[in-house]
């Protein structure tokens, strides 16, 4: 396997999980002179989004262009161009679009679906996202491998996480973050830590007056999003103000969660 150029590699289950969640350290790992990857898994566009009403209605939300996805993919592009790193987007579909094989029903078809079990027949779908992933990125003892906590519950989340376990003996070392906006309170998280039967540490990383503000910058190029979450992009800077000062107790920072360490393996780097 070549070596990887890459000193970090972050997953985002979409066009944007990644940066909300941890934006900040992104840029201050580039800025100090890393190169971050964040690969964006379920970054296609569907061949017809008219599926169900959910997604007639996120389409409209998004402003009703003919592939609302590609233009959500150039805003990612943006976004990591301002934190300095760099995009992969591979193709396959958000939950909202994926069907079943054998009957074309939507397998996730209303919100409730998208925050609860994943369905049956996806079983299969980390590791082949896995492979999809290894064949575009090398990965070795040089990489550190950051994915969602699945804090929230979303079926991406769960499918993101689940990968990222996997290849963990394929990397230096692995660490989940708090997918914000639905990692906003410590019940949240803790659900997210239930389902799993691994002992985990929190770590917390600070972040500058200059990171959070450039954070703030890249969030703003998510332009199709910000309504999702809030009324306006200053309304969202605010937000990520006080997410980053609750997390850090009153200085800004993100968080992140590592798998503790067995006996014989030793504090992994």
């Amino acid at each position: 396997m070549p070596k990887s150029i890459h000193t970090y590699l972050y997953l985002s289950p979409h066009l944007d999980d990644a940066v909300l969640s941890c934006g900040g350290t992104i840029y201050r790992q580039a800025r100090d002179g890393a190169r971050v990857l964040v690969a964006t898994l379920f970054a296609g566009s569907p061949a017809n989004a008219d599926l169900t009403p959910f997604t007639r209605e996120l389409w409209e939300r998004w402003g009703r262009a003919d592939d609302p996805v590609a233009a959500r993919r150039a805003e990612d592009r943006a976004a990591l161009a301002l934190l300095g790193a760099e995009a992969l987007h591979l193709p396959y579909l958000d939950c909202v679009y994926r069907q079943a094989p054998d009957t074309g029903e939507a397998l996730y078809p209303t919100v409730e679906h998208i925050f609860a079990a994943l369905h049956p027949a996806e079983e299969h779908l980390a590791a082949e996202l896995a492979a999809g992933l290894c064949a575009r990125v090398p990965l070795g003892p040089g990489v550190a491998l950051c994915a969602p906590l699945a804090a929230g519950h979303h079926v991406d989340h769960q499918i993101a996480r689940r990968l990222a376990r996997g290849l963990r003996d394929a990397v230096a070392s692995l660490a989940c973050y708090e997918d914000w906006p639905y990692a906003g309170d410590d019940e949240t998280v803790a659900r997210a830590l239930e389902d799993d039967a691994a002992a985990w540490v929190r770590r917390i990383a600070s972040i500058d007056e200059e990171a959070l503000a450039v954070k703030g910058d890249a969030v703003a190029c998510y332009a199709s999003q910000i309504s999702t979450f809030w009324p306006d992009a200053d309304a969202m800077r605010a937000a990520l103000l006080a997410q980053a000062l609750r997390v850090g107790g009153g200085d800004p920072a993100e968080a992140f969660w590592r798998p503790a360490p067995t006996p014989s393996q030793g504090e992994r780097p």
